[in-house]
């Protein structure tokens, strides 16, 4: 038996008093800011680039703990898993949100009654975990 390969991604919990952040990809699931470590990168750098790319004009202010991950049920390649690590994080954003040609759309997701159904439910249960606590921002 080979061993399997994992990519790590960060992922941006972004929460404000609208609710909990969420962008929609084009194939139509719901994500967070983020995506996987490159190179040398610390967690904290290549979420800071991620949320610069996928949310143009953005300032982070700060990357904060660590609120929750998993593991992805599928393989994202043959043989290679992918492995994400959410961490709360305050970032200012504009007053117009701007998207990357990543995403089609982005939601706020104001309580756990108005959480999408197209979403992973792992992730689902992070969303209702920064919706119960205190707003940071």
């Amino acid at each position: 038996m080979s061993m399997k390969h994992f990519y790590v991604g960060v992922k941006a919990v972004i929460r404000t008093s609208n609710g909990v952040l969420v962008l929609r990809h084009d194939s139509g699931y719901w994500d967070m800011p983020g995506g996987r470590i490159d190179d040398d990168e610390s967690f904290e750098d290549a979420l800071e680039r991620e949320i610069g790319e996928e949310l143009p004009g953005s300032i982070v202010e700060s990357i904060g703990s660590v609120v929750g991950g998993y593991r992805l049920d599928k393989d994202i390649e043959p043989n290679v898993g992918l492995v994400l690590v959410y961490f709360n994080a305050v970032v200012r954003l504009p007053d117009t949100i701007k998207l990357s040609d990543e995403h089609e759309s982005y939601y706020w997701i104001p309580d756990e009654h108005h959480i999408p159904d197209e979403m992973y439910p792992k992730m689902k249960a992070i969303v209702k975990q920064a919706l119960s606590e205190k707003v940071l921002q």
